[in-house]
């Protein structure tokens, strides 16, 4: 396994450390399934991991959980834990001169915004999310919603932005969701 633990001692036996080993032992087992590369680190609060896949365009994973705490903040407990579970797909477009689009949650605010801008939308099918683009969308986009479609249904994705030819989706799950990135592959 390319992924290496850095846990303490005292967290080899702790329930989080197996769980994140499991994790990532998933992880490694899909990239070398697609022969990629893999690296990493993880522990019983944390992981940090990162795959590359080559296939026709060269996809980046990371995939990255971590546990803050709030320790001397007068506003906020001493004891309060936050913790971002998160992945990140990248891939370049090489050559391609689309225009670049953002997606994302929607927010409160955006109401005001959908008055004043024109480029700003609720994206078609999906009244949690919005899309901001200058132009025509991409000739990929109907094939990247789609695949993207169940994030946008459990709210997962997080945001999706094509700038500079490079695609970046982000999302905020505990889950690796290999199925989407093998329908990603194909686009």
């Amino acid at each position: 396994m390319k992924i290496k633990s850095n846990a303490a001692p005292i967290e080899l036996t702790s329930p989080f450390f197996e769980e994140n080993k499991t994790f990532c032992s998933k992880f490694e087992s899909y990239i070398a399934s697609k022969n990629g590369k893999v690296k990493g680190k993880y522990n019983a609060t944390s992981y940090l991991v990162f795959g590359k896949i080559p296939s026709p365009k060269t996809w980046e994973l990371i995939y990255k959980k971590a546990t803050y705490t709030s320790t001397g903040n007068l506003l906020l407990s001493s004891k309060r834990q936050n913790l971002l579970v998160m992945a990140k797909w990248e891939t370049h477009f090489k050559g391609y001169n689309g225009t670049a689009f953002k997606i994302r949650r929607r927010k409160r605010l955006d109401v005001l915004r959908f008055l004043f801008s024109k480029r700003l939308s609720k994206l078609h099918n999906h009244s949690n999310y919005v899309i901001s683009n200058k132009g025509d969308t991409p000739k990929f986009f109907k094939n990247l919603t789609s695949v993207l479609q169940p994030l946008f249904n459990s709210k997962e994705l997080y945001k999706t932005d094509f700038v500079n030819e490079k695609l970046t989706i982000e999302l905020r799950s505990k889950q690796q969701h290999f199925d989407i990135v093998d329908q990603l592959l194909k686009i």
